[in-house]
């Protein structure tokens, strides 16, 4: 009986270490920048993308509950330089959010990059508002250097949810459905 006792401890110790080494990623989608386009000069670019897998079923139920979701993007214009490192010529950081009104029955969206605030009534459209970002205009703060390699760099990040009154530590699930994706690193042709 003693014997028994301790092989179930030891098969449960395993099965825990086992747990807490492999990646909690392994669980999830992988969020990511997909669909970049860039069009423009030297002066102005116009960029467009758009964001995958950034909806998990919790998001979306919170959303439905009525629970504001802020998703932030950065986008950056960097010139490659030897020997030092790359030259950040512009920076962009810009939010999107949408809060469900159940009176209303309607997602409002805030689109901050053109400062519009659609108001649309399925979750489904208000989720392509969210993770679709169209012609923001970056503009470099120096002149770039002809012949250089030139990119940017795209990241999108979910931005902690806010509940009132310090809900969130009953609900700690919400810090579950929090992402980040990785830089997207997209070059401008020579």
């Amino acid at each position: 009986m003693n014997l028994w006792i301790h092989k179930r401890w030891l098969i449960g110790g395993i099965a825990f270490l086992l747990f807490l080494t492999f990646p909690l990623s392994a669980f999830c989608q992988k969020t990511s920048i997909s669909d970049v386009k860039v069009k423009g000069t030297n002066a102005a670019w116009k960029v467009s993308f758009a964001v995958e897998n950034c909806f998990t079923e919790k998001m979306e139920e919170a959303i439905r509950s009525g629970i504001q979701t802020t998703f932030t993007f950065y986008i950056q214009l960097y010139q490659k330089r030897s020997w030092w490192k790359d030259r950040n010529v512009a920076t962009v950081e810009f939010h999107h959010t949408v809060q469900y009104n159940p009176i209303q029955k309607v997602y409002q969206v805030t689109l901050g990059e053109n400062r519009s605030s659609p108001a649309v009534s399925s979750l489904e459209e208000a989720k392509n508002l969210m993770s679709e970002v169209k012609e923001v205009e970056i503009r470099s703060s120096s002149p770039l250097h002809p012949g250089v390699p030139t990119y940017f760099r795209i990241k999108a990040e979910l931005d902690p949810v806010r509940l009132p009154l310090h809900l969130e530590y009953l609900f700690f699930f919400v810090s579950l459905w929090d992402f980040k994706t990785d830089w997207h690193i997209e070059p401008l042709p020579q």
